[in-house]
Parts: C-alpha cells; sequence; structure tokens
C-alpha cells in the first residue's frame, strides 16, 4: 500500500480545464447542473477512492461518471435531485453518447433511478439506510478482523498513521470533507489489509450506494471525539492482533454511524425521504 499525502495534488488538464467555475450561490438563470463547480470536482477526484476503480481517460464515460458521483460525495448533488441530459452535456461540455452511457451505468448500479417526471438521483428510505448500515457492518467487521490476523508490519504502521493523522485534523479543525475523505482512507486501509479482493470488490460496490445518504456525519461536531475514540478501539485491536475485538470494534463504530446518519438526514436542507 503506498501512503499518499494529504496535500491536494495538481489536476492533469482535461476537457474541463476550459470551463468557468460555476457559483452555487448565484444562479442568474443557470441551471442545476451549471451552478455546480464541476472544475472543483474534477480537481478534487484525482486519487480519491471515487477514481480508483474507474477509466478516467478525458472525455470517457468513466469520468463522467466519476463526476457526478463526486458531486453526490460533496452535497452538489443530492437524493432527489433531478438531473437533465441536456443541462448536464452542457454544463460538462460532453458529447451526448458518453454522457448517456455514464448515466446507463449509474441507473444501473442504483444511483439514478427514472420516475414519470424524469431522471433523479434515488433516494433512500429509512429502511433502506439501516439495511446499507447492517451490510457494510457484516463485511467490515469481517474486513477488520481479516486485517487483526493478516495485516504485515507495514499495513499496521499505515492504519496507525492515518490514525494519528486524523487526530491531528480534528484537533486543528479541518472541515468536514477533507476528514470525510480521511476517514474513506482510514476504512480503506482496513480493506485492503485484509488479503481478501473479492471483499474488497464488494465494499467498493458499496461505497457507491453510500453516495446516497447525503452530508458527511463529520459535520455533526458533536461527533468528532466518539468518531476518533471509536477508530482508536479499531486500531488498537488490529495492532494487537485481536481478530474478534476488532470485528467487535468495527460494528459498535458503524452502528453509531448509522444512528448519527439517521439524525442527519431527519435534519438536512434537501429532504431525503420518500
Amino acid at each position: 500500500m503506498k501512503e499518499t499525502d494529504l496535500a491536494p495534488k495538481k489536476t492533469p488538464k482535461s476537457h474541463l480545464s476550459k470551463l468557468k467555475p460555476a457559483k452555487v450561490t448565484s444562479t442568474n438563470g443557470m441551471s442545476p447542473a451549471e451552478q455546480i463547480d464541476w472544475q472543483q470536482l474534477e480537481a478534487e477526484l484525482e486519487g480519491s477512492p471515487i477514481s480508483q476503480s474507474n477509466d478516467l481517460g478525458t472525455g470517457s464515460v468513466g469520468r463522467i461518471r466519476a463526476l457526478i458521483l463526486a458531486g453526490l460525495h460533496s452535497g452538489a448533488i443530492w437524493p432527489g435531485m433531478r438531473l437533465k441530459e441536456v443541462e448536464l452535456g452542457s454544463a460538462l461540455h460532453v458529447s451526448r453518447t458518453p454522457l448517456r452511457e455514464a448515466l446507463t451505468q449509474l441507473k444501473t448500479e442504483r444511483v439514478l433511478e427514472v420516475d414519470n417526471e424524469g431522471l433523479r438521483v434515488r433516494k433512500l428510505a429509512w429502511a433502506d439506510i439501516r439495511s446499507l448500515y447492517e451490510l457494510r457492518g457484516t463485511l467490515e467487521g469481517l474486513a477488520a478482523k481479516l486485517s487483526a490476523q493478516r495485516a504485515t508490519p507495514g499495513e499496521r504502521h499505515f492504519i496507525d498513521q492515518l490514525l494519528a493523522e486524523e487526530k491531528s485534523l480534528i484537533e486543528n479543525n479541518a472541515s468536514p470533507e477533507i476528514l470525510a475523505k480521511h476517514n474513506r482512507r482510514f476504512h480503506a486501509s482496513i480493506c485492503k489489509a485484509s488479503g481478501n479482493h473479492f471483499l474488497e470488490e464488494q465494499l467498493n460496490q458499496l461505497l457507491q450506494m453510500m453516495v446516497l445518504l447525503g452530508a458527511t456525519v463529520y459535520s455533526m461536531e458533536t461527533r468528532l471525539a466518539n468518531i476518533l475514540a471509536e477508530h482508536e478501539k479499531i486500531n488498537i485491536a488490529i495492532q494487537k492482533n485481536k481478530p474478534d475485538a476488532a470485528e467487535q470494534a468495527m460494528r459498535v463504530h458503524l452502528e453509531a454511524g448509522l444512528i448519527a446518519r439517521l439524525h442527519l438526514i431527519s435534519q438536512a436542507e434537501h429532504p431525503q425521504m420518500d
């Protein structure tokens, strides 16, 4: 596993490099798609968990798909939001064929759906959210257990270092978005250290559905200390080769995450329940 720096990386020029950033706070008659700062999303895309399993060539279907997912991660696109093909094509400066293919993929993955009024981002019911967290608890609990058994000294050191970095970020009042990205690195490193490629593949697919949950729980200041404490328990169990303790700590962490998530959704600016 290669350790990456937290500092932003330079992003290669692409088909979006000439776009002027759109400001969400000023509509000026722009469509919802044109109000999204796609250039900023692309700059943040390189090296993110979303991009790791996609072909992100310039103008590719993979890049269009990844940008829409990045919009969901950032909150620029939210569950229930209407998406119009013509407006997306104009905002992204892409042709109809790759855009349609990207949208078709996202519909197949059930991130997008079509109803009587057209295309929209899928909204999850409360029962769906609980089901997602139950599955995540099972898969990530197994990943933590296997990591405690199989992780190499280098992988254990990397996980421990990520926890130290998270503590520093919280102490220095990092933004919820930065903390959420770092959290994905922490969980991904545990999955990678499990040594089970099929488990990693399943968790990557689950991540695609997690974008439908909206804003990160790191926006809840009262949750930060608890998240760090829960991560510390997971890390200690992995470092001390205690598989059962690692699995239990991960399950407790995700159950607490579910409770926080439901609370956050109930107060969301963009209601996500049908």
